[in-house]
This record gives C-alpha cells, sequence and structure tokens, in this order.
C-alpha cells in the first residue's frame, strides 16, 4: 500500500445506508482518499453500514472536508428518507491506517468466475478450482478492487460477453484495472484500458502485470473532458464504471468507440437515477439490452441504432 507523504491520515467514519455509503466512498476517493472500509454498524440495522475512509493529513486537507461535508448535505437532500449520523473523525498515523486497511480487504468471490485476491493473501482453496479465475490485486489508491457493487455488476456483464461477442474491449475509468484484467483473462484479444488519474495507470499497470498480462492489455490517459479520439480502433465491448454526471458527458465519446452492433455497458448509476441516464443515451439511439440492479445500484447493457 502506498503511503501519502504528511503526518499520517484523518480516519472518517458515517453511518448510514448502503446504497449512499457506495457514492460516498467513490467521493473520497475522488479527494484522494486512501481507501474506505465497509463494517457492520454498532448497532446492526438492515441496509445499513458503517464506512471508514482514509484522508491524507496534508495541506488542502480542510477544503476536502469542507468539500465532503457539503456533499453529504447534498445527499440528504436528495435522500430526504435516509438517516445518516454525524460525520466522525480522528487523527491515526500511517500504520494503524496499513494494518486497519490489510485486515478488510480478503479474499472474495466477486462474481460467478472471478475471485478477488489480495496480493499478501493466499488463494483460498475453493479459488483454485478450474470453474473460478482468480485476480491478484494491491488496490493501492486506486478504485475498482472487485468489492464494490458496481464493479461487480461490471464483471457479470463482462463474463456474460467477453468470452463469445465481443474480442476487444475498451474499459474507460479503469481504476486499479480489474475490469480490464477480467477482459483478458476471459480470451478478450484486444483490450485498452483508460483512466485520467495517473496513479490509478500506475496501479493499473501493477497488477496487469502482477496477473502476468503484459502486452495483452494496453493503457492510456484520457479523461471526460477529452474530445479526441483516443485510438482509430472501436471496440465490441465498451465498459465504463463511472459517475452519471461523468456518463452523460462522455456518450458521444464512447459512442465513437463502439463497433457497429457493438455492447456498452454503463454502471455507477444509482437505482433512482438510472432513468435519467438512460433516457439521456436514448436520445443518442442507443436502445437497453439488459439492465442488472443490485443493493441500490443499475447497471445496463447497450447498443446503439
Amino acid at each position: 500500500m502506498r503511503k501519502t507523504a504528511g503526518a499520517g491520515w484523518l480516519e472518517i467514519s458515517l453511518e448510514a445506508p448502503v446504497y449512499i455509503l457506495e457514492a460516498v466512498a467513490d467521493f473520497l476517493v475522488s479527494l484522494g482518499a486512501g481507501g474506505a472500509i465497509f463494517s457492520e454498524c454498532a448497532t446492526p440495522k438492515p441496509g445499513y453500514e458503517l464506512l471508514t475512509g482514509f484522508l491524507p493529513n496534508t495541506v488542502g486537507l480542510e477544503f476536502k472536508l469542507a468539500r465532503l461535508k457539503k456533499y453529504l448535505k447534498q445527499l440528504r437532500e436528495l435522500f430526504p428518507e435516509a438517516e445518516f449520523s454525524e460525520l466522525k473523525t480522528t487523527s491515526i498515523i500511517d500504520q494503524d491506517w496499513i494494518n486497519q486497511w490489510r485486515e478488510s480487504v480478503v479474499p472474495a468471490k466477486v462474481s460467478k468466475r472471478f475471485w478477488v485476491v489480495p496480493e499478501w493473501e493466499k488463494v483460498p482453496k475453493e479459488a483454485l478450482s478450474s470453474e473460478y479465475l482468480v485476480i491478484k490485486m494491491e488496490p493501492g489508491l486506486a478504485f475498482g478492487t472487485g468489492y464494490h457493487t458496481t464493479t461487480q455488476l461490471c464483471l457479470e456483464f463482462i463474463e456474460q460477453l467477453v468470452p463469445e461477442k465481443a474480442e476487444s474491449v475498451l474499459d474507460f475509468g479503469t481504476g486499479t484495472g480489474i475490469l480490464a484484467i477480467a477482459s483478458a483473462m476471459l480470451g478478450a484479444k484486444r483490450v485498452l484500458a483508460v483512466d485520467i488519474d495517473p496513479l490509478s495507470l500506475e496501479v493499473a499497470r501493477e497488477n496487469i502485470t502482477r496477473n502476468q498480462l503484459e502486452g495483452r492489455i494496453r493503457l492510456a490517459r484520457a479523461g471526460v473532458k477529452t474530445n479526441r479520439r483516443l485510438t482509430k480502433e472501436n471496440f465490441e465491448l465498451v465498459v465504463a464504471n463511472l459517475f452519471n454526471s461523468e456518463l452523460k458527458r462522455l456518450r458521444d465519446y464512447l459512442a465513437r468507440h463502439l463497433k457497429p452492433g457493438g455492447g456498452l455497458v454503463l454502471s455507477g448509476i444509482l437505482a433512482e437515477q438510472w432513468e435519467e441516464v438512460y433516457r439521456y443515451y436514448k436520445k443518442a439511439d442507443f436502445s437497453l439490452i439488459e439492465k442488472k440492479e443490485k443493493e441500490g445500484w443499475s447497471a445496463g447493457l447497450m447498443k446503439k441504432g
């Protein structure tokens, strides 16, 4: 796990419905958080969990904390029925955070075919069965460990599409590289993994090497504001696991990289906001082939025309 220069970390904790905490975890990562831990609340309540996140105690911390509080206020207004605890903060030293984080990241079966195993853990005997594929991961500070519902929904679609219908895959917003790695493991011959964050690309590169997929997956840097094509190539499958606003801004850009008849998988969408995103894509002649929903999140497979 990489450390951020500075005097330790600020531990942030919040109890709320899981569908709210997923969004908060994503926002923490966008602020530079070193990860997030989900656990049971002190007083268990159906649908609720405790989120613990860690922000580096460096210059700009107060500004980031103010942004987080503003974001929580917006979520409270958007979901008035949801009960939030008060935001708690505690200063901790580097080693405390690293040990706590590692204890929370354990081997897990994250989809029908895939197990995710941290590099410091042994592969469980069950995962050694020929019916499973094992992805070795060091998440670093990047998003996408396989434990998030939004990533799992993407993996379900990739498992359906790559073995038989998609030999080329574009993973936009790759984070740790997990979706690109899964695509290559399932047999995709041409995989391009894209992210705007240099740190995420570094983490993805290391995970690609960790899974012995060098030469099978290419990396490129681009973000939601880009207008130029990444490549002259088009792809049979394009996957984007991003915020709603980013998915809307990227609609035409993603469409330009999709082969005729190819599939577009969108994830990272709160179930309550699915229709808004889908209507926006429908205006660009996309039609819905299949929709999946899990724990308050939605993902969909679309085709153009």
